[in-house]
């Protein structure tokens, strides 16, 4: 049987450009999908729970009272684009947390801004004296990791929280 040639080429070329494109998406880097804030969340989990058994302390369990304070702070300090323990409206972080139901008798705080990924944040952090004594304290039992993106002096970046509390 004969096809007329018309037809082939098109189908060819429609067919030779959906190729292309699979191979082009296929390429692109990691760092070109879509941000998840919960990957990031579990992550930065891990590597301080890994730095934590390194240091022979338990696990942090995620704390939903010290997440939803971890996760406002981090939405106020990209909103109003600051980097602040306090609130924007001048609350201490206590207050702040303490306003979410936490009512343990040890809690903590670590910020950061700006840090492309949970490895930086862990390594910003363990060169800190005040972050590195927070992620070590034997007494926390929970934690809540705050993470989302906005602006920082004119540049996209991540607005980092985590509340540690415990009994």
């Amino acid at each position: 049987m004969h096809r007329p040639r018309g037809r082939e080429r098109p189908l060819k070329a429609k067919l030779t450009a959906c190729l292309l494109a699979i191979v082009l998406l296929a390429a692109l880097p990691a760092t070109a999908h879509a941000f998840s804030a919960e990957t990031w969340r579990s992550d930065l989990l891990h590597r301080i729970n890994h730095y934590r058994h390194e240091h022979g302390l338990h696990r942090l369990t995620v704390g939903t009272r010290l997440q939803r304070a971890a996760t406002s702070h981090s939405v106020a300090m990209a909103t109003h684009q600051m980097l602040s323990h306090s609130s924007w409206s001048g609350a201490s972080w206590l207050t702040r947390i303490r306003a979410y139901g936490f009512k343990g008798a040890w809690a903590g705080e670590n910020l950061a801004v700006g840090m492309w990924t949970p490895h930086h944040t862990m390594r910003a952090w363990r060169a800190s004296r005040d972050h590195n004594a927070n992620m070590l304290n034997g007494h926390y039992r929970v934690i809540g990791i705050g993470i989302v993106r906005g602006i920082w002096s004119g540049h996209k970046a991540y607005y980092i929280t985590a509340d540690f509390g415990g009994p």
